[in-house]
Parts: C-alpha cells; sequence; structure tokens
C-alpha cells in the first residue's frame, strides 16, 4: 500500500477530531435558543471563565512551593502572555506563562494551555534560573527570554534590545505589583477546547 504523506496523516487525525464539534455547531442551530446556551461548550466555558481569584491562588501556591515572590509571577505572566492562557507566539510558546513544547515537555506538562499545569512549570524554570545564575534576576528573567545558553555566552544579559526591553518591562510590572499599582485583570481568557485537540495531536506519535 501506497503510505500516505506526513500532512496528509496529520489533518486526517485533525478532521477526525474535530468532525465531532462540527456535528455539535449543526445540532445547536436546530435548537431553540433557550436550550442552546445550555448545551454549547464554548458558550459554557465563556460563562465559566476563572475570575483574578483562582489565578492569584495558582500564583500564590506555586510561588511559595517554588520560593517566588508571587508579584515576580505576575509580572513574568503579565509581559509574556498579557494573563491569557490561549496565546501562542509566533514561535509557538504556549499559554500563561509561555512554555515552549520542550520546555513543557521537560517539565512533565499535560496541557500547556492549562493555567495550573503553565504555572506550575513556568515557575519552576524561573526559580532553576534564578538558582544558576546565583539569584541574579536580570540574568535569571533575560534566560528565561532568550535561552540559558545565550545568556552565559554572553556573559550577561546579552545587548539585544528585545532581551533588554522584556527584563526592564518584567523588573517594572514587578515593581508595580509589588507596590499594589498594578492588579490582576477580573477576568484571565482561557483556551478552546479545539487547541486542547489539535495540542493532543500534534504530540501524539505517528
Amino acid at each position: 500500500m501506497m503510505q500516505q504523506p506526513e500532512w496528509n496523516t496529520r489533518w486526517s487525525r485533525v478532521a477526525r477530531a474535530l468532525f465531532p464539534l462540527a456535528v455539535a455547531g449543526c445540532l445547536m442551530a436546530l435548537m431553540p435558543p433557550a436550550s442552546r446556551l445550555a448545551f454549547d461548550p464554548i458558550m459554557k466555558e465563556v460563562a465559566g471563565r476563572p475570575t483574578a481569584e483562582p489565578i492569584a491562588s495558582l500564583i500564590a501556591t506555586y510561588a511559595e512551593q517554588y520560593a517566588l515572590d508571587p508579584a515576580l509571577l505576575q509580572a513574568v505572566i503579565k509581559v509574556e502572555s498579557n494573563f491569557n492562557s490561549d496565546a501562542v507566539s509566533s514561535k509557538g510558546a504556549i499559554g500563561l506563562m509561555q512554555l515552549m513544547p520542550l520546555t513543557a515537555a521537560a517539565f512533565h506538562v499535560l496541557d500547556p494551555f492549562d493555567p495550573k499545569d503553565n504555572i506550575r512549570a513556568g515557575a519552576a524554570l524561573l526559580r532553576g534560573l534564578l538558582d544558576r545564575f546565583g539569584g541574579d534576576l536580570s540574568l535569571a528573567l533575560a534566560a528565561y527570554h532568550l535561552g540559558e545558553a545565550r545568556v552565559r555566552q554572553a556573559i550577561g544579559v546579552p545587548a539585544l534590545p528585545a532581551t533588554q526591553l522584556y527584563v526592564n518591562r518584567v523588573l517594572g510590572h514587578y515593581d508595580r505589583f509589588r507596590a499594589g499599582t498594578s492588579r490582576l485583570p477580573t477576568r484571565v481568557t482561557t483556551r478552546r477546547e479545539e487547541r486542547r485537540t489539535l495540542w493532543s495531536l500534534q504530540q501524539a506519535p505517528e
């Protein structure tokens, strides 16, 4: 039998995974409006988006576990994703603390769009960087943004405008969160179920 191209196989799996969502959409169109809200998973998600309170609780939990200032985690999340757990960068970084897929795998993240999983791994990564850079916050932040090897090669914060801006922005937000002049948003954007489906398919072995 002729082997199908890799892209064809992958997108066949995507199509099969999303087919139930398409069927659900057709069924919803036939439902009266009153029953549609209870059935629609996306409407349920919008109605149940986490507020700042549970996000603050997650930040406090992992800040304590990894001996970090909660305001520092808040500042990193603010700069990385602006508290959007659905965020995906052009380079493929995912979620609140913008974990790259290899980083997520290294920290045993099952769902990088899940705030709990994402903050846990991001906090662990930041703690490790602080330890390896002798507690130097600027170097640890530069390594979080650019990668540990690049910072060690530069023997300091690399002279790259994007990295220097990143470090300064995080430090600025850190000061504001500590002073109480910046606060967590009242709502935190959450990922849609399709994101999880596509993530799972991308991680599945061929």
